[in-house]
């Protein structure tokens, strides 16, 4: 079965000349928590994440050529540490795929914003190569490429609205839920380093068990109250600590009584239950924001 984030899709024969183009949705946590430390420096987290509209679109040309190209209306992006090469070259290294790649990436969700940009492009990467290449890898396999490239990978691949991280959060846990819900995403422009932020960002013993229990019955039940209520971003006070923009957005929005809360490590913010329009939402922000309408997708 073909996934429904692939848009298009032309297939030739012998795969040189194939072709397709697939969404890179982005996500926003709504409860993250870290509970310890791994050995190895990677932090234990408990995460409900929820994929949203907002989106990249990558489109990918099998040339005959070996090399993998990309290029992108972000030219920062145009490179072999983009986790799309990344990607790329670890389906043709492990199924050894003598073709090479020209690869389109139309950048639409802010760098470094917490909103899982750079894992949503890993993760459908893999997913349109496994069929443009006739792959047949199943979840499972493809599961174990993405805990290669990322923590967020996994989530991405799974295709699910809504889940439970656990882990670095490579274990998922898809979470049926059937509401869609409205958010205003805002940008202030100014990227965060997630190392920098995990770093600053000490464990905590609490595991606010019942807070995760509740988030997950006020999702389904869509009670917006009960959510706003049990939403949760341990990592917020640090990130708007490293991030003066970030805590000065946030202060101005609640002064006009917009609930919004940080995804991720920063430094995007996220309202929830939004009912206006962009237009009427924007009106009275500072223009060098960046604001985006997005919803359960």
């Amino acid at each position: 079965m073909v996934s429904p984030l692939i848009v298009s899709l032309k297939k030739r024969k012998n795969s040189c000349g194939s072709k397709a183009c697939i969404l890179s949705p982005a996500k926003i946590n709504l409860y993250l928590n870290i509970l310890g430390k791994y050995p190895g420096g990677y932090h234990c987290i408990e995460s409900i994440v929820e994929r949203i509209s907002l989106n990249d679109r990558i489109k990918i040309t099998v040339k005959s050529d070996p090399e993998i190209k990309i290029f992108s209306n972000d030219k920062s992006l145009q490179t072999k540490d983009n986790l799309i090469v990344k990607a790329a070259e670890l389906i043709k290294k492990h199924y050894k795929i003598p073709f090479g790649l020209s690869i389109k990436l139309e950048k639409n969700i802010p760098v470094g914003s917490g909103l899982g940009g750079g894992s949503s492009n890993a993760a459908s990467t893999l997913i349109v190569l496994n069929t443009l290449f006739d792959l047949k890898l199943d979840k499972s396999e493809l599961y174990k490429l993405g805990a290669r490239l990322g923590s967020d990978v996994n989530f991405f691949i799974s295709e699910s609205k809504f889940a439970l991280l656990k882990g670095r959060g490579e274990k998922l846990m898809p979470l049926k839920i059937d509401k869609k819900f409205s958010h205003f995403i805002i940008w202030p422009k100014k990227s965060i380093s997630t190392k920098e932020v995990y770093d600053r960002q000490k464990a905590k013993l609490t595991k606010f068990f019942n807070s995760v229990k509740i988030l997950q019955y006020a999702l389904a039940e869509g009670d917006i109250f009960l959510i706003k209520k049990n939403i949760f971003n341990v990592l917020e006070k640090e990130a708007c600590n490293i991030c003066r923009e970030l805590k000065l957005a946030k202060q101005y929005l609640s002064n006009k009584g917009i609930f919004t809360k940080v995804t991720g490590s920063g430094s995007a913010l996220y309202t929830i239950g939004a009912s206006s329009s962009l237009r009427i939402f924007k009106k009275g922000l500072p223009s060098s924001w960046t604001v985006f309408k997005a919803q359960t997708f």
